[in-house]
Parts: structure tokens; C-alpha cells; sequence
């Protein structure tokens, strides 16, 4: 017959031989952890399967907290070791048969009632009425803001500054006479800045004028037909420099 230390020696090298798996066979149960469950349990022990379970439910700490050691008896020794003795069971124990839940009942429907047409009232807003006066005011007023709102925004006009040489036939060209001349000229988008007299060589100077244009309405040929106009003064023209502003 097994003693007690033969069964608490057989479990543990068994739980030796579990460290780091959940069967004996690796993920799943085979026949090896069948005989192994019913050399340690024996077999059809029902009780001692949900003893067990029920105690293992627990952490170690906690069995410790249930009490002092209680001295085993023989007999609890006895069926310790019938277990141990019991022969192996070609299948594991079936487990307990589940209790059958009782079937909840369905909450009955209930049929909503439709809700009772609100009383009349002066208070209530007429969706589908004639525009009132308020109504007729209110609308104007927001167009009006919104006409507003659109002449405040800030209309970005395109411009130029350019530097132009004005080259003379001779010396004897009255370049202030001409930048009079050209300074004269108004037209729409077109504003004369300063104005310079560079010599070139032998005597001979050039007018340099500063113009400021707004793009969409004064060209570069608008400039040149105005400048090269005065036949008797002008040679020719260069635009040294054209920047946008």
C-alpha cells in the first residue's frame, strides 16, 4: 500500500515535470496526463476532483490564512492512499454535468402611443406663413452687411517700378525741356518719379527716369510709343530695371 510520502513524492515530480507547460504531452491533454491524473486522484473520485479544484481555486497564501494545521487522521491517510493505489482509467473522468440556466423570459413589447397633438398656441412659429416685417428687415439688413463687408475688402492692384535710359541724338538736345515734356503726359495707372541726367561720353548726357505703373493698365509699349514720340529729342530707350511692388 502507498504511504503518504510515496503520494506527496509522486506529486512532487509531477509538478516537476509541469514547470512551464499546461499537459504533460505540451498544449494539449494526451492518455500520459490521464494516468498521471487518476495515479495521483485515482479514478471516479468525484468528490476528490472537486476538493481539489475548490482548493486550488485559492492562492497558497490564503490556504495559509484558513487556520492551524489540522493532524491527519488514518482515515483521511487511507483514502490518500486508495487513490494513489487506484488503477489508471482508459478516459479521463467526465466532468460534472452543467445546471440548465432557467430560460429568461422576453420583455413584452410595448406599443408606443402616439403622442397627442400639441395644444395651440400664440407662441407657436409658423413655418409656412407670410414674411413679416421684422422678417423683411432683418433680411435686408444682412445684405446690406454683407455688401459692406465685400467694399471693405482690400482689392490688390498690381504695379511696377521702372528705371528707364532716354538717350539723346546730341549735346545739343535740351534733355530738361523733355523731361518736362514727358512729365506732362497724364494718363490713367502712369505716375512720373524722379528723374537724373548721366553723362555718357563726349559731353553727351542721358536721361534717367523713374516711372511707377499699375500693370493691367499701362504697357511696356504704352511707355516706349510715349518716350520715343519726341522724334526731335530721343534716339533711342533701354529699360534698365523693371520690379513688381
Amino acid at each position: 500500500m502507498a504511504t503518504k510520502a510515496d503520494v506527496l513524492k509522486k506529486s512532487g515530480e509531477l509538478d516537476a515535470k509541469l514547470k512551464g507547460k499546461m499537459f504533460l504531452g505540451g498544449a494539449k491533454p494526451t492518455a500520459e496526463d490521464v494516468k498521471a491524473f487518476n495515479d495521483l486522484l485515482g479514478a471516479g473520485n468525484n468528490n476528490i476532483y472537486r476538493w481539489v479544484k475548490n482548493l486550488a481555486s485559492y492562492t497558497e497564501a490564503e490556504r495559509k490564512a484558513f487556520g492551524a494545521a489540522v493532524k491527519v487522521t488514518a482515515p483521511v491517510e487511507q483514502v490518500i492512499a486508495a487513490a494513489a493505489a487506484a488503477p489508471a482509467a482508459p478516459a479521463a473522468a467526465a466532468a460534472p454535468a452543467k445546471k440548465e440556466e432557467p430560460k429568461k423570459e422576453e420583455p413584452k413589447k410595448v406599443e408606443a402611443k402616439p403622442a397627442a397633438p400639441a395644444a395651440d398656441s400664440d407662441d407657436d412659429v409658423d413655418l409656412f406663413g407670410e414674411e413679416t416685417e421684422e422678417d423683411k428687415a432683418a433680411l435686408e439688413a444682412k445684405k446690406k452687411a454683407d455688401a459692406e463687408k465685400k467694399k471693405e475688402k482690400k482689392v490688390v492692384i498690381a504695379k511696377s517700378s521702372i528705371l528707364i535710359d532716354i538717350k539723346p541724338w546730341d549735346d545739343t538736345t535740351d534733355l530738361k525741356e523733355l523731361a518736362a515734356k514727358l512729365h506732362a503726359i497724364e494718363k490713367d495707372g502712369l505716375i512720373w518719379g524722379d528723374h537724373k541726367f548721366v553723362a555718357i561720353a563726349f559731353g553727351i548726357k542721358k536721361l534717367q527716369q523713374l516711372i511707377v505703373i499699375e500693370d493691367d493698365k499701362v504697357s511696356g509699349d504704352d511707355l516706349e510709343e510715349m518716350i520715343t514720340g519726341f522724334e526731335d529729342h530721343v534716339q533711342s530707350m533701354d529699360i534698365v530695371a523693371w520690379n513688381k511692388i
